[in-house]
Parts: C-alpha cells; structure tokens; sequence
C-alpha cells in the first residue's frame, strides 16, 4: 500500500495559556475525500492551518503531521515550503480577506504561475481563462481586468478556487469553501472537484459544517468536538452507524431535517401570544416596506477594455413586507438580491422605482446626518462577511457599546452594560468573548457579534445578508429560532437574503425567487418550494444536498428558456407579505 497522502496523528495546537485542539486524528489516501465536520470553534480549521503552515507564531503544535510521505516537523524549512506551493493547495472560508484589493483577478491567477512555474504571462493567461471558465465564471476576459470589490462573494470564492486549482496540487485543503455559494454553484464546483479528483487522483480534506454535503462528496467523515476527533465513518452509512449522540445532534440539523416554518397566526412565543391576536397584527397593519418596479444598472468595465457597458443588476423588483412578517429573498449570486436590499438600506440608490419605509418615501438620498441615523434606527442590515463589517481594531464589547451609544444619545453606562448584557444573550455569544478582537473570533461568532449590534438600534426592519452562511448546522437554527421569537415578540420585520432554501423553508412566510435581476416567482413559502412552476425554481431545489444526492454538472444558462409567469401573485394576508411577478419569455 501506498502512504497515505496526509496524515494526523493525535495533533494538539495550543497557545501559552490554553490547548485549542486536543486529539485530532485522521489520514487521507490517495483520492481520498475526507469531510472534517463540527461545530464553529470545534478546531477544523486550526488543524487544517497546522498541515499549511499558517498559524500564527505564538501557537505550538504536538502529535504527528506526516504531508506526501514528509514528516513536517522534521522536514527542511526550504523543502517545506517547495512541497506546500507545489503539490498543497488551500481554499480559504473568507475570500475578500485573502485577496489583494489594488491587484486585478487576473493577477492573482497569474502569479504563482508566473513566479512559482515560470510559466509566460500569455500562457498563463490563458490557463486563467480555461480556470474561469471551470468553476463556472463567464465573460473571463472582463472579470480578469476587475478588483476584488467589483465581484460577489460567491464569484470570489470561485476565483479562489481557480487560483488554487492552477497549480495542479496532489491534496486540496478546502476550508468551508461553500459557505459563499448559492446551491447551484456549490453542486457546481463540487461536481467540478470531484472530476478533478477521479481524473488527477486528487486528495481532498473538506471542511464543513454541512455534514448533508460531506456526506454526497466524500468518502468517509470525520466528526470534531471541543477539539477532538470523536469519530470517524464511512459517508454512505454514517446516519446508520453513528454512535456519538454529538453527531446524532449535527445530522439531525443538516440532513434534510427542515421543517416548514410555523404560520403567521401559530402560537410560539413564551409568552403564549394568542392566535387570534398574531392574525390580526398581521392582517390589518400597513405594510413596514414596500418595493415596487426597482431598477438599478451599473456601469462595469468591458471584456475588451474599451469603453464601459450597462449591467442591469435589479430589473422591476416588487414586493411588500408587513411587520412582523419575515419574507426571504433567494437565488445565485449576482441574481440582485443583494443589491435590492442595499437599495432598500439606502447603500445603493435605484435608476427608477420606489420604496417606501413605515409610509416614507425612501427613494431619495437621506438629507443630512439626522435623517441619516433616523433611518438606519428604522432598518439594519447584517452582512454576509463579518469579518469586513466589524472593526478589526475594537473588542465585542468596544463594538456593542457604540452601537447602542449611536442610538441612544447620553444613555448613562450603566444602561449601556446592561444592553450589551442583553445583546449577547440574545445572539448567543459567551461573555467571555466580550474583550477580544475579531480576528479571534470563528466565523460564526463574528457574525453573531453583527447581529447583536444590529440589534442594538431596536429596529423595525432587520436585512440579513446571508447572515447565516458562516454558521454551523446547529448554531444556524438557534439563530434562526432565535430570529423567529424576536420578530414575533417585537414586530420586527425581516428580510432575509439568502441562497440557502433551508434557512427559507425553516424561518420566512413567504419567498421571492430571483433570477438575472428579476422575480421568476413568489409566493407563501410552503407553497412555493412543494409545488414551484418555475424551471429555475426547481433547479435550486434539486442542488440541495441531501441522502442519495451526487453533485452533477447542469448549469441552467442565463439564455435559457423559462416559463412565461404573468399577473400578480398574491399571498394571504396572514403571511405579511404581498408579492408581483413580470414574467420574462
């Protein structure tokens, strides 16, 4: 038998004052997919940054790292890095964070190329381009003249992914590389990753926290609890063989355990709101937000450099949302869900249309800094990076306590500590974490810190911008009951963006699905996702992972013909949300 491509034996990585991962152990073969699963601060990540050399200098590791039959411990600093920048390639969870904001995409699929191969510029150019076109990006000559700020989160994943692919790497080390993607792209570029490994002999170790979609691409999983590898199992049998009741809890909140949403008029609160009175809050309230015929263009850079052309990003978006109502938003990235809710959030501004907030026209910019606190009091939005919305120079604590002084002017201390108190129970965050920085933070306690501080303005609309995405399977329904009680507790409108229709089916009353800018249908959630008549529609739903699901690469094409929908689609008034859809031929 060959060595096993990687192997970790009774890893440990600690710190002067603690020990983060205890007994992380597992080997990958030769095309081997091996899933690492857990919770957020679990130690996937610490472990899969200890096998590419990319922890910080203060942490000391124990246990055996054996990578392509070397021990790392043992092994040349100058072969070491050779064997990491050659036959290592590594896909980060944030991509924003890790590229280059003033260099082009087409430098940095360029460089190592260039600098590592010797590879010429033309000819590396043009393997990017075959790159691009791969993971599913179109128009490369254009998107290789762009900037990372130019391009969607789910695009600079893909970018990512090219990047590390140009290499031709023996092992790939993809840290929740998904955590970005809408579901047809992450079938995708899983469908592309498991050809490059049939084809290659390609080794994989997938970090995750969708033990649904470790178990469709990999071989065998393996389960990481408070830093210590608790079990390992086949992928095709785990919900069989299962014996630790931690990876019981984990697969009975991702493997198609999604329950629609309770209905508006259901009581769920504590305090055992009645029906009849949810019914009528809903019924008879004006809407809190109104779109109607949103438009917005921008203008982007040519494939051929020359003169810049008109991208329609939203196109004759509609749509009301009632307090209290949650409506959720979904469809692939650069479908313009994200940036009809930066229109509505006044971070953008629309070409044409109108909305309306609490019956104020909302379609003009915000006079002057009073009206523009006024507004962001009303509506909040939470991002779908934390790590590029919170200051990296502030503690939880620094963060939390200037929100809450931006809205509510000369509140004396101790009400600022008691509302920071308030805050971090609500989102689930341990006091403990209060005085340290983002940067040691997990991805899912960062964005927790963000929805605390949009909380912190009391608002009356909540935008989540894929706000759960970096969330493992179990604190993302935590956060979304959590989401549920506060909306129907408060009143506080939600509107969640999101590519995820799992988080739709477990939270909204009523979906639009987007497409190109445009709404291909709408309507009460439960409805719409058992019974869609649009072919898109059914596409997304078809890409969730889930028992007996194989990725597959089927890509609808932009140009592809739809299904004509015309006329308003209504949803009943107890939902909260009244929807209108143009159809396109």
């Amino acid at each position: 038998m060959t060595a096993p491509v990687l192997e970790l034996d009774a890893l440990s990585i600690a710190t002067a004052d603690r020990t983060l991962v205890h007994d992380c152990t597992l080997t990958i073969s030769a095309g081997e997919a091996v899933g690492l699963v857990g919770e957020s601060g679990s130690g996937k990540t610490l472990s899969v940054r200890a096998v590419a050399g990319l922890l910080p200098g203060h942490f000391t590791t124990g246990g055996t790292i054996r990578l392509l039959g070397h021990d790392i411990s043992a092994t040349p600093p100058a072969v070491l890095r050779d064997l990491r920048a050659r036959r290592v390639g590594m896909i980060f969870q944030t991509p924003r964070a890790h590229l280059n904001p003033l260099r082009t995409i087409g430098d940095f699929l360029t460089e190592a190329q260039i600098t590592v191969d010797g590879v010429p510029p033309e000819a590396a150019t043009r393997r990017a381009r075959e790159l691009l076109d791969e993971v599913g990006i179109t128009d490369a000559g254009r998107r290789l003249k762009q900037y990372p700020a130019e391009l969607s989160g789910g695009l600079l994943q893909r970018v990512m992914i090219a990047a590390t692919l140009a290499m031709d790497p023996e092992i790939l080390l993809a840290d929740e590389i998904t955590t970005a993607l809408d579901v047809t792209t992450q079938e995708e570029v899983m469908a592309l990753i498991g050809d490059l490994r049939r084809e290659r002999q390609l080794s994989l170790l997938f970090i995750t926290h969708d033990l649904a979609l470790a178990g469709a691409v990999c071989d065998r999983v393996a389960v990481m609890q408070r830093g210590r590898t608790v079990e390992t199992l086949d992928a095709a049998t785990m919900r069989r063989d299962a014996r630790e009741d931690y990876t019981r809890v984990l697969m009975s909140a991702s493997l198609g355990d999604t329950p629609s949403p309770p209905s508006a008029n259901e009581t769920t609160d504590p305090d055992g709101l009645r029906a009849d009175e949810s019914a009528v809050r809903e019924e008879r309230a004006a809407p809190i937000l109104s779109v109607t015929g949103l438009r917005k263009t921008f203008r982007v850079r040519s494939a051929t450099g020359g003169a810049r052309e008109e991208f329609v990003a939203v196109d004759d978006v509609a749509f009301e949302l009632a307090p209290g109502g949650c409506l959720g938003i979904v469809g692939e990235s650069g479908s313009g869900k994200s940036t009809t809710a930066r229109i509505i959030c006044g971070l953008e501004h629309a070409d044409a249309g109108a909305v309306t907030v609490g019956g104020a026209d909302w379609s003009r910019p915000a006079r002057g800094g009073a009206e523009r606190r006024s507004r962001a009091k009303t509506v909040q939005m939470v991002f779908q990076d934390p790590y590029q919305s919170l200051d990296r120079r502030q503690t939880v604590r620094q963060c939390l306590a200037e929100a809450i002084r931006v809205h509510r002017k000369r509140a004396p201390q101790s009400e600022i500590a008691a509302r920071i108190g308030e805050l971090v129970d609500q989102a689930r965050l341990e006091p403990a974490l209060l005085d340290v920085r983002p940067r040691s933070l997990s991805g899912g306690q960062r964005q927790r810190v963000a929805i605390a501080r949009a909380l912190a303005a009391d608002p009356e609309i909540l935008v989540l911008d894929e706000a759960v995405s970096a969330l493992d399977v179990t604190t993302q329904v935590e956060i979304l009951t959590l989401l549920d009680t506060i909306r129907r507790e408060t009143g506080v409108a939600l509107l969640m963006i999101t590519h995820d229709l799992t988080v739709i089916r477990r939270l909204c009353d009523s979906v639009v699905v987007m497409r190109s800018g445009r709404v291909e249908e709408a309507g009460p959630t439960g409805e719409l996702l058992d019974a869609p008549r649009a072919e898109y529609t059914r596409l997304l739903l078809d890409s969730i992972p889930r028992e007996g699901w194989t990725p597959r690469r089927r890509r609808l094409g932009r140009t592809s013909a739809l299904p004509t929908i015309t006329g308003p689609i209504a949803a009943p008034a107890s939902t909260g949300a009244r929807f209108e859809s143009k159809g396109r031929s």
